[in-house]
């Protein structure tokens, strides 16, 4: 029996998750759902998209991926199973959320639509596909069903793509970056690698947000630095964040979601 990792934007406020994993329950009994997380923030499909990718390195080879951040109209996008090269399985929407994830486990293999009602649930809500079609045949999937069973097979180079921000580098080892999440402890993710950042540890840097220029260190871990310090550290899959040791940097700051950071080198004395 495959495992199932599951994440969405359904939060856990009310029951759609609990459905979910009673489909699947109902399905596969013997399997195992792991909550990869349900907190990303409604409709963010490059956010999902990253973490999702993030985790196949940490989970079983034959995992079944089950992801669930859909703001399109059902209408208009596919619902759609991927197998990836490396033997793991992918199930949800046709929006871009799939597919990094699906390169960093060897690239697709195979991929159909899901248009086979005999792996749905009916009738089939168009206002919560997560449970009818998408849990239904990650269940079925974990059970051993064939993907050919699934629906009809489409051309891997047709399916929608998500094109991630990008850090702009600068010729003196600087950088511009868009915020592209920002976690509970107020830290600012940026859209930035260590690769991006042309420094060494503890070297003092410059961050200009809007018209204002502050001092702060880049860092390996918050205990190079001192409490309340700035400091743009990496994380624990080497994206670099702004962040103030055991403060809010996106409240004390004033950041939000997409706004524009810039990282330079401090001028030297």
């Amino acid at each position: 029996m495959r495992p199932i990792c599951f994440i969405s934007d359904y939060g856990l406020a009310d029951d759609r998750v609990g459905s979910c994993k009673g489909v699947i329950a109902s399905i596969a009994p013997q399997t195992t759902v792991i909550d990869l997380t349900h907190g990303i923030s409604g409709f963010d499909i490059t956010r999902g998209a990253e973490i999702l990718r993030n985790a196949t390195r940490y989970m079983p080879e034959d995992t079944v991926y089950l992801a669930v951040i859909d703001p399109g109209l059902k209408s208009k996008r596919q619902a759609i199973a991927i197998q990836a090269r490396s033997g793991a399985h992918l199930v949800g929407p046709d929006n871009g959320l799939l597919l990094p994830a699906a390169g960093d486990l060897g690239g697709i293999e195979q991929a159909v639509h899901l248009t086979n009602p005999r792996y749905h649930i009916t009738p089939v809500s168009d206002a919560f596909q997560g449970r009818d079609i998408f849990s239904s045949v990650a269940a079925h999937l974990a059970a051993g069903v064939s993907l050919r069973d699934l629906g009809d097979e489409v051309d891997p180079a047709s399916l929608v793509s998500t094109n991630f921000p990008e850090a702009q580098r600068a010729p003196d080892g600087g950088l511009t970056a868009e915020i592209i999440d920002i976690d509970r402890f107020g830290n600012v993710r940026l859209s930035a690698t260590q690769k991006d950042l042309d420094l060494q540890y503890g070297a003092p840097v410059e961050i200009r947000v809007r018209d204002e220029v502050m001092d702060a260190r880049y860092v390996r871990t918050f205990g190079d630095s001192k409490l309340g310090d700035l400091v743009v550290v990496p994380d624990s899959h080497w994206r670099l964040s702004l962040a103030i040791n055991q403060g809010n940097a996106a409240r004390a700051l004033l950041l939000s979601l997409r706004d524009r950071v810039r990282v330079d080198p401090a001028p030297t004395q």
